[in-house]
């Protein structure tokens, strides 16, 4: 994901098997090609979001959500509530692999053998469900600092009540709750910017971490620590030069923990620190 002018404010938390990504929209965008790496929640708080894949386009307006199959690209458009002139604004629950096992496991509910759904975008909500919808989600990650535990439950609720109100959900999140190998090299050019470990990569790509490891220096000719923060310090020299951004505002975007970290790396790569530039 690139950084767009629109974008007033953006946070991306990582929880283990759940990752959540927020963002705020300042004005009406359009976001072309989107990829989604893991199955995900998409959540509209405000505004209204348009999301176009293959087939029908699914509008999303407050309060409402959609599940998003794993790999898909959506083009997404992003309107303001011009009524009460609040921005856009939208949660994404990045369900893992390992956290769609956890849960049918520890809430033993079956979905059928044959699939039912095949589109990438699933509407889950109609506008009487919303305000519960909307509690089980947002009170963990309005916090600042969320309890990891508290945020699993929390989502664990979310999805009992999606399933609950989708008699097809839990037969989708099982048919597609598995990794699938897919292309290397396209996978992580288009997440270059997250903050996955390299066990994420390797279970997102449907791989083993051994054979991720085997099969990336095969294509890139480094480790994948090396090759990520070169690419993170390449991105961060773009956005400082050319759209005259400050370190402090895009380190922790590029998932540094520290700015002295991100600055230290940075001058480490290109001989001089970013607020030189």
């Amino acid at each position: 994901m690139l950084i767009k002018d629109s974008i007033s404010e953006y946070r991306y938390l990582n929880f283990g098997n759940i990752k959540l990504g927020f963002a705020m929209v300042c004005e009406d965008d359009v976001f072309r090609d989107v990829y989604f790496s893991a199955n995900s929640l998409y959540f509209v708080e405000t505004g209204t979001a348009t999301l176009r894949a293959e087939g029908k386009p699914v509008t999303l307006k407050e309060g409402e959500i959609a599940l998003i199959k794993q790999h898909s690209r959506i083009d997404i458009e992003k309107k303001r509530n011009e009524k009460n002139d609040k921005d856009f604004r939208s949660v994404i629950f990045y369900l893992f692999p390992d956290f769609i096992s956890e849960f049918f496991k520890t809430s033993k509910k079956k979905g059928k053998n044959s699939q039912t759904i095949t589109s990438n975008v699933i509407p889950l909500t109609k506008k009487n469900h919303s305000k519960e919808l909307s509690q089980a989600l947002l009170s963990a990650f309005t916090d600042n600092k969320p309890d990891k535990a508290i945020l699993k439950e929390k989502t664990f609720e979310a999805v009992s009540l999606l399933i609950k109100r989708n008699k097809d959900m839990a037969t989708f999140l099982i048919n597609n709750g598995d990794p699938i190998k897919i292309d290397l090299y396209e996978f992580m050019v288009n997440n270059i910017l997250s903050d996955y470990t390299v066990k994420d990569f390797a279970q997102l790509t449907g791989r083993s971490l051994s054979s991720f490891k085997r099969d990336f220096d095969a294509i890139f000719n480094t480790t994948p620590h090396h090759w990520i923060l070169n690419k993170k310090i390449d991105y961060a020299e773009k956005l400082i030069r050319k759209q005259s951004m400050k370190p402090a505002d895009i380190y922790h975007f590029l998932g540094f923990k520290e700015l002295s970290h991100f600055s230290s790396a940075f001058k480490k790569a290109k001989g001089v620190s970013p607020g030189r530039i």
